[in-house]
């Protein structure tokens, strides 16, 4: 038996014998100390540090009296929570995460989303928030400001029910947006400023991910994981105009604003997973010319951001727990910049100063699906300096993650917690 584990039963059994309860502690940073606030009579409440030893899967537990506690969360450079917790016969849980002091990303609010959120998208207008669900009937639209409820983006019910939404794309000129749905390849377009239904149509490959709009909004990109290809296809007839061999099993995308060229992350090679094929692609608009931008490294590139006034690719890496910055020219490595694990999407400010990024922590044992023994992060990078210059903690998994039009607000989707959080990004220069 492991340590863990027998202090976990050690735990159990001295709470049986005492009527107490056994209490998971799930904290970010896992370091945390907890404190009672104890009632004093006459007097205020006095906190009482709480012992807690090692449990499951990245928790930490201790044995606590049934009935309601609330407590005090701290850590080194964090802002310290307080937490209420009623401990029943019932299995006790709490999850807390703390804010780390002095950053620039402030925490705003968070609200409700339907299963697995696994993108976000700010409209153009940035009044909602675009969120399919990859174990639900369509995606969940939000009030950007509050977080709650406006409606929701939902294809006929023989569609629906399929589930597995994965990204949208916004084509201002024809007023739509468009959703991936991968368990049945499909592409839904609905109305941009009412948001009903418009239509559905094939993808062109099988299990479609990523879609980008070119630079004058008449062609669609989607990338199909499956069938390791990419669809060009016409946004006004919704024809799929061609198809592109990727060589491996393609995921990010981004397009240059001259129209001239389509940047590809291809996240495995043709053996799978296993195979190291996190190269860069890229693809010349005019004649559908493929060339590699960057060999495959080992890694898995997920999700591209370009930016052009550096003349610069970001390229997150799963499998190397990195951000990758390359010259956009020619591939030339600039350079790694170690994230945490798994990192997922990146967006970068519309001022281009600084990046984001969101890591989803590490799998669970039963894979992505199953909780984690960590929490994820958003991480923030300067443009200019290419260093980390901020770090807040995320739920289970951050996943999806997008920047308002106007470079004030940031969310981003727990993925196994159905939850968005919101954080405020403070000006530069700004004290608060």
């Amino acid at each position: 038996m492991s340590r863990a584990l027998a202090v976990l039963a050690l735990a159990m059994a001295a709470a049986a014998d005492s009527g107490a309860e056994t209490v998971y502690f799930r904290l970010s940073p896992p370091e945390a100390s907890v404190y009672e606030l104890a009632p004093a009579a006459g007097g205020e409440a006095v906190p009482l540090e709480l012992a807690l030893a090692p449990g499951p899967n990245g928790s930490r537990v201790a044995s606590v009296e049934k009935g309601s506690h609330e407590y005090v969360i701290v850590a080194d450079g964090c802002v310290a929570a307080r937490a209420a917790l009623v401990v029943s016969s019932a299995r006790g849980e709490l999850q807390a995460k703390l804010e780390r002091a002095g950053s620039p990303l402030r925490f705003a609010l968070e609200g409700t989303t339907g299963k697995r959120p696994k993108s976000a998208a700010f409209t153009p207008d940035g009044r909602f928030l675009v969120l399919p669900l990859l174990s639900g009937p369509g995606a969940d639209l939000l009030d950007a400001r509050t977080l709650e409820r406006a409606g929701a983006l939902l294809p006929p019910p023989s569609y629906a029910k399929a589930e597995g939404f994965v990204e949208s794309a916004f084509f201002p000129a024809a007023r739509e947006i468009w959703i991936s749905q991968m368990y049945n390849s499909t592409i839904h377009a609905f109305d941009l400023d009412t948001f009903a239904y418009k239509a559905s149509f094939p993808s062109g490959g099988s299990y479609p991910k990523v879609i980008a709009a070119s630079s004058d909004g008449t062609r669609a990109f989607v990338t199909n994981w499956a069938s390791e290809d990419l669809s060009v296809i016409d946004v006004a007839t919704r024809k799929v105009l061609a198809k592109v061999k990727l060589g491996g099993t393609p995921r990010g995308l981004a397009a240059s604003s001259n129209g001239r060229y389509l940047y590809i992350a291809r996240f495995a090679g043709p053996g799978g997973a296993s195979s190291g094929g996190g190269a860069i692609l890229r693809l010349r608009l005019d004649d559908l010319y493929l060339e590699t931008l960057r060999a495959a490294d080992g890694g898995a590139k997920r999700h591209l951001v370009l930016d052009e006034a550096r003349g610069r690719l970001y390229a997150t890496d799963m499998a190397r727990d990195s951000l990758f910055v390359i010259e956009a020219a020619t591939g030339r490595l600039v350079k790694e910049i170690r994230l945490g694990p798994n990192p997922n999407t990146c967006a970068q400010s519309p001022d281009g100063r600084t990046l984001y990024a969101c890591t989803r922590g590490t799998n669970g044992a039963a894979g992505y699906e199953a909780e984690g023994p960590d929490s994820g992060e958003l991480v923030a990078v300067d443009a200019e300096s290419l260093e980390v210059v901020a770090r807040q903690w995320g739920g289970d998994q951050p996943t999806g993650l997008a920047v308002s039009p106007d470079g004030r607000r940031l969310a981003f989707t727990d993925f196994l917690d159905a939850r968005v959080e919101a954080y405020d990004i403070a000006e530069k220069g700004s004290r608060r």
